[in-house]
This record gives C-alpha cells, sequence and structure tokens, in this order.
C-alpha cells in the first residue's frame, strides 16, 4: 500500500492556499448591479413607496387615492394604453375591507398587480412581474 507522508499533503496544502490566496481576486464575486424597475406605467396620482428589483417580492409598492373599484378603473385606462390587457381579477374580502389581484399580460410578460383599501379614501397597490 502506497502511503504519501502527511507533511507532504501539508505541504501541498500550504502551496494551494499560497497560490489561491495570491489569485483570490480573479475569483471573486462581484453582484450585479441592480436592475432599475421593468417599466409599468402608473396612473398620475400614484405613489411608489417602495422598489425592489431582486424579484424576491413585490417590485413596487405605493398608495393612490379612491376606492378599490375605482382604482380598477384608473388602472385598466392606464395599463391598457401601454398595451397590457387585463387578463383575470379576483376580488377579496368583504366590501368594506375589499382588495383585488389582477393579472396583466402584455407580449411574453405577465404581472400580478394587488389593490387594497388601506383607509377610507385610500388604497395601496403592488405589483410584481412573473419569472
Amino acid at each position: 500500500m502506497n502511503r504519501v507522508p502527511v507533511t507532504a499533503c501539508a505541504a501541498v496544502l500550504a502551496a494551494w492556499a499560497a497560490f489561491a490566496a495570491e489569485r483570490q481576486g480573479a475569483w471573486r464575486v462581484v453582484p450585479a448591479e441592480p436592475r432599475a424597475a421593468p417599466a409599468v406605467p402608473l396612473p398620475a396620482l400614484a405613489r411608489v413607496t417602495s422598489t425592489d428589483p431582486t424579484g424576491q417580492t413585490w417590485q413596487q409598492a405605493g398608495e393612490i387615492g379612491g376606492t378599490v373599484a375605482a382604482l380598477r378603473g384608473e388602472f385598466v385606462m392606464t395599463l391598457g394604453a401601454a398595451g397590457w390587457a387585463l387578463d383575470k381579477t379576483i376580488v377579496l374580502g368583504r366590501s368594506s375591507a375589499k382588495s383585488e389581484l389582477m393579472i396583466w399580460t402584455r407580449q411574453k410578460r405577465r404581472i400580478l398587480f394587488m389593490v387594497w383599501e388601506k383607509e377610507a379614501g385610500t388604497c395601496g397597490f403592488a405589483w410584481g412581474e412573473e419569472k
């Protein structure tokens, strides 16, 4: 049976570690530049409060004045004018605490849009793109 002396293995490992330390800059991982959220048109009075281009959560969220039903009309006009088609609408909750999920499509893109009533006359919204 062939045995390699432990000191020889240690020497090889030490040499490899020294080589790797010298070359470390060549192999480091550099995070990608953050991408801007894809352009999805919003009604003029919408106020974006957060943006997250990672794709891990809603890409944009914010507030807008009005009721859930009125805002559905606003989003239909705004997104429709940009070539988006409303595919499905899912109404959730009671009339006093209503929210809606809308699925919009354009070419090969699909987004999920949520609108909910925060308080009387003010709604929250958020959207994210299906990957």
